[in-house]
C-alpha cells in the first residue's frame, strides 16, 4: 500500500523569510502535491538524505542542490533589493 503524505501546514510568508521558512515552504509544496519524500528527492535527482536535509533546514546544504528542489517543485525566488542600497 503506498505511503500517505498529509499535507503540512504552510508557513507565514509575510514576514522576511530565512532559510528555515524556506524549508518549511518546501515541506509544504512537496506534501500539496502528494510527493513522498523519496518520490522527490528521485525527481531532483538527489539522495533521499539529501533531500531530507534541504527539507530540514540543514544550513550547510549546496546551493545548487536547494535550487535542483526548487527548480524540481516549481517554486520561484525573488531577488529585492532592499533599501537605496547606500548603506555600504
Amino acid at each position: 500500500m503506498p505511503k500517505q503524505v498529509v499535507i503540512s501546514k504552510k508557513p507565514d510568508l509575510t514576514d522576511p523569510i530565512d532559510f528555515a521558512v524556506l524549508s518549511q515552504f518546501i515541506r509544504h509544496k512537496r506534501t500539496s502535491l502528494d510527493m513522498t519524500l523519496e518520490d522527490a528527492a528521485s525527481l531532483c535527482n538527489l539522495s533521499k538524505q539529501a533531500y531530507s536535509n534541504v527539507e530540514k533546514g540543514i544550513s550547510n546544504i549546496r546551493v545548487e542542490t536547494l535550487f535542483k528542489v526548487l527548480v524540481a517543485l516549481g517554486i520561484a525566488l525573488s531577488i529585492v533589493e532592499q533599501g537605496d542600497g547606500d548603506d555600504w
